[in-house]
């Protein structure tokens, strides 16, 4: 689905359907973002991440540590191909393989991401995390192998009992939400404008703006009745961030995937790392081969595949597999920055 939002524009716009460099792409860009991340932060419920129980959580540690050193790592290793600015791209690719779409265009407007090197971010992103979904989901017959192999066996009991379960949030009304979520925005526009010059990380005013809603938002959700009004926005911040994508793709250029390619292996390096981390490490801990694979599969994909990868291997892994995608969701956009300031280092020594 994101990847469609993104296209179709794009493509209507190079064909002549819709104006080239029209204003209200960068307004919707900017305006509904911030609003998106609200309303989709506040709902994170930090008590039920916790509940998940330390090993899910080292296993998704494990994952995510994986690419936001991997990513600048395989970035040096390819740096002769790649342009310039790629730390920029860098931190784009490892916020959504620790987060999600919604990190992927915080952190596109956070690290000021060119628009020709985000075309092929959008579409190298799909095509590796879809991939490694299926892979995971092959792995699924061996799993009676590893575990016996590792004697991960005995960890199964006291996983379940520490596992946590999805209950549904009490209804709020839509106006009260949406009154939370434009407060917010408006509180973070306001200090956005008394913070210092922008620096080299978040370079634009803007990128302040998301990175000061995503803060807010998640300090919100610690409380329980802002929590839960939070919870009941995922429909309408899904929708504004699919609007958000529409409008960066009208404003993207096919010009842009003239770098897939090199981006694609910067992809599937990554990918690698990764794999070989959570197999060494899962090894190591004697982590069951579902625990893995969901924790896997929540960096690289979402609170929608990872609950479904989670199922595939043992249907009491599905909460475990949507509250490990809420931490990503929610430590995606600071795992991104750090990943980008990694590489920029690495790419400018």
């Amino acid at each position: 689905m994101p990847l469609w939002c993104y296209a179709v524009p794009m493509a209507a716009v190079a064909l002549g359907w819709l104006p080239r460099g029209h204003p209200a792409y960068r307004a919707l860009t900017d305006g509904l973002l911030p609003f998106a991340l609200a309303l989709l932060l506040m709902g994170v419920d930090v008590p039920s991440v916790v509940r998940a129980g330390w090993r899910a959580l080292l296993a998704m540690a494990l994952g995510s540590a994986s690419i936001v050193v991997g990513a600048p790592l395989i970035a040096w290793l390819l740096r002769a191909h790649l342009p310039a600015e790629a730390w920029r791209g860098i931190g784009c690719l490892a916020g959504t393989w620790t987060g999600g779409s919604l990190n992927l265009l915080a952190l596109r407007t956070v690290l000021h991401t060119p628009e020709s090197m985000f075309t092929s971010l959008i579409l190298v992103d799909a095509m590796v995390a879809y991939g490694w979904m299926a892979l995971l989901m092959a792995l699924a017959p061996w799993q009676s192998a590893w575990d016996r192999g590792v004697e991960a066996r005995a960890v199964w009991p006291q996983l379940f009992n520490e596992a946590p379960s999805r209950r549904q949030p009490r209804g709020v009304a839509v106006v009260g939400r949406v009154l939370l979520a434009a407060g917010l925005v408006m509180g973070s526009r306001a200090l956005a404008s008394v913070v210092p010059p922008p620096k080299a990380l978040v370079s634009s005013p803007s990128g302040w703006v998301v990175l000061l809603v995503t803060t807010f938002a998640l300090g919100a959700s610690l409380i329980p009745a802002l929590r839960r009004m939070g919870a009941q926005s995922e429909r309408l911040g899904q929708g504004c961030l699919y609007v958000v994508l529409a409008a960066m793709g009208a404003q993207a250029s096919l010009a842009g995937l003239w770098s897939a390619p090199v981006w694609l292996l910067v992809g599937l390096g990554v990918a690698l790392v990764h794999g070989v981390v959570m197999v060494v490490g899962g090894r190591l801990l004697r982590l069951p081969l579902g625990l893995l694979a969901t924790a896997s599969q929540a960096n690289f994909g979402g609170v929608v595949s990872a609950p479904l990868v989670g199922a595939i291997y043992e249907r009491r892994l599905v909460p475990i597999g949507f509250c490990l995608a809420i931490v990503g969701n929610a430590l995606g956009t600071y795992l991104g920055l750090g990943s980008a300031l990694l590489a920029r280092l690495l790419l400018k020594s």
